[in-house]
């Protein structure tokens, strides 16, 4: 199972606690304190599909549940909640931190740009207002 690993830092390659990828799964951006790098947290593909599998797998149980038995009490409950803990418990092991990607800025749409000639002639008027 080459998905269940803990997040590591893309930077440095130091590994997180359990702890710390769980309460960094909703935040967007991680600085690694061994080296100062920044990096995107992402979650992995797989946690769409094991949502919904504990969905489908919850209403199945309370189905056949209330099929079989026909009467809610604490342990119907307990099992029906029971894919919601192994999935919330799949989830510390599903976060991702990726280096961030550079983007370049395009150039506006409307303005032409300017020539090198005019560029240098706004820092040189730039530098003697200052004398």
């Amino acid at each position: 199972m080459k998905k269940f690993r803990k997040a590591r830092c893309p930077h440095c390659g130091n590994k997180l606690s359990l702890l710390q990828s769980w309460t960094l799964k909703t935040q967007g951006e991680y600085k690694c304190p061994k080296c100062g790098g920044y990096s995107n947290i992402e979650l992995d593909s797989a946690v769409y599909i094991f949502a919904i599998a504990a969905i489908v797998l919850s209403g199945l149980i309370y189905l056949v549940w209330m099929i079989s038995v026909g009467v809610l009490s604490l342990v119907s409950i307990f099992m029906i909640m029971l894919p919601y803990f192994l999935f919330y418990l799949l989830c510390f092991f599903l976060v991702r931190l990726r280096k961030p990607t550079a983007r370049r800025k395009p150039p506006a749409a409307g303005r032409p740009q300017p020539s090198p000639q005019q560029q240098t002639q706004k820092i040189y008027d730039r530098n003697s207002r200052r004398l």
